[in-house]
């Protein structure tokens, strides 16, 4: 990890070759491949602080705690860095509401947003663009988890092991016979730690989105997720296999901290997403 940051953040610029408007670009962030962990933070402060590295650890450790303990005991937390509102979703009869609260119909999170010295470091941190030619391999837009509600309505939240879940893009169609064809999960914590699922195990398998049972293996916590396939627009294959990789990890289970989406938040905007070619 450096120990000193640049504050910098590259826009790739991709031509929007659907849009009726000439020259129109759309512009994605660019972040590094490695992920600050709580350990990082503290070996930089520690750094900064001349202090020593598992006692800066120990601090921050113990007050992400007490975070999550003022959160879950109904406080609003305000720091520098992010505003956390505990939150709750769902919905019981009347003849349920002097019994115990069943967990499996309400949900209980917390919304973050930014807090005033992040908004100030977003603003004044410098911007580069560089121009990317069309995508021309699959491309991950967006996953969410895809259940149905006690209605038969189709409900999407944050995806769970053992739960369906859809994956949205375009030309994400698995197809070939390379081994590396399929889907491969990475532990962001642990980058060691994969997950593969092969074509096999995929029971939706379209150009557009593919549905299937999140592995047991894929736990809690934040994932990568990149997607490999010999498919190309117009049902051909390709001899080598490309790969896309969603450009946002993805945060499973209790990890992913917010409030479920909707349909409509995954629904694919052909002017700010990239394109197949």
């Amino acid at each position: 990890m450096p120990t000193t940051f640049n504050k910098l953040i590259s826009l790739i610029a991709y031509d929007a070759k659907l849009t009726e408007q000439e020259g129109d670009y759309y512009l994605r962030a660019k972040t590094m491949p490695d992920t600050i962990s709580l350990r990082n933070i503290a070996e930089e402060v520690a750094v900064r602080l001349n202090k020593n590295a598992d006692e800066v650890y120990t601090i921050l450790n113990d007050a992400e705690q007490v975070k999550c303990d003022a959160v879950s005991s109904s406080y609003i937390v305000s720091t520098p860095t992010a505003l956390i509102r505990p939150g709750a979703s769902g919905t019981v009869m009347e003849t349920e509401l002097s019994q115990a609260v069943d967990r499996n119909k309400i949900k209980v999170y917390a919304t973050l947003s930014m807090g005033s010295s992040l908004r100030e470091a977003m603003q004044e941190c410098r911007l580069e663009i560089f121009t990317q030619p069309a995508v021309v391999g699959p491309l991950l837009n967006g996953a969410v988890a895809q259940t149905r509600a006690d209605d038969g309505t189709l409900a999407t939240k944050a995806p769970e092991p053992g739960k369906n879940i859809r994956l949205t893009g375009r030309n994400i169609k698995i197809a070939g016979t390379d081994p590396s064809v399929g889907v491969t999960f990475t532990s962001v914590e642990e980058p060691s730690t994969t997950v593969f699922v092969p074509l096999a195990d995929i029971t939706v398998n379209e150009p557009k989105q593919l549905i299937f049972v999140l592995p047991t293996e894929v736990t809690d916590g934040l994932w990568r997720v990149k997607v490999t396939t010999q498919y190309t627009s117009g049902g051909h294959e390709v001899k080598e296999p490309r790969s896309y990789e969603l450009p946002t990890t993805l945060a499973v289970g209790t990890a992913a901290g917010q409030e479920p989406g909707t349909d409509e938040d995954e629904e694919e905007n052909e002017g700010g997403n990239q394109q197949m070619g």
